[in-house]
C-alpha cells in the first residue's frame, strides 16, 4: 500500500523539526548534529506510524544506526534521553523558539517558553 504524499504543511513542518538538529546529541552537549525525522511510535498499531506532526529529530545514530539507537534498542534509549511523549512535547517546545514553518507554533522567545532542560543559551546566540 503506496503512502500518499506530504502536504505542503506537513513538509514545511518535518523541515522544521530536522532543522532544529538531533535531540538526543542536544542532551548530550552536541548541538549541530544534522537531523532526520523519526515518527513517534505511542499508540500506533503494527506497520502504523503516527502523523507528520508526531516527530522529532533525531541524528541517524541515534536514529536507526548506532548500537543504541532508538531502533535498536528502545528501553535503552528511553531511559537514557526520555520517552517518546516527553520528546515530542521538548521538541514541540524547541520549535516555539522561533516559530514552526508551517504555523503549528507561534514564535515566543527563550524568554517566554520555560526552557526544555536538552536546550543552552548557547543555542540562541
Amino acid at each position: 500500500m503506496a503512502r500518499k504524499p506530504h502536504t505542503a504543511k506537513e513538509k514545511k513542518h518535518l523541515n522544521s523539526v530536522a532543522s532544529l538538529g538531533c535531540i538526543a546529541c542536544a542532551k548530550l552537549g552536541i548541538w549541530d548534529s544534522p537531523a532526520e525525522i523519526h515518527h513517534i511510535r505511542h499508540h500506533t498499531g503494527m506497520g502504523r506510524r503516527a502523523s507528520h506532526f508526531e516527530t522529532m529529530p533525531l541524528c541517524p545514530l541515534h536514529h536507526r544506526l548506532g548500537d543504541n539507537a532508538y531502533h535498536n534498542e528502545p528501553a535503552w534509549f528511553d531511559h537514557t534521553f526520555g520517552t517518546q511523549d516527553k520528546l515530542l512535547q521538548d521538541t514541540y517546545l524547541w520549535l516555539g523558539v522561533n516559530g514552526c514553518s508551517c504555523g503549528c507554533t507561534k514564535a515566543r522567545g527563550a524568554d517566554q517558553l520555560g526552557l526544555p532542560p536538552f536546550l543552552s543559551g548557547e543555542i540562541y546566540e
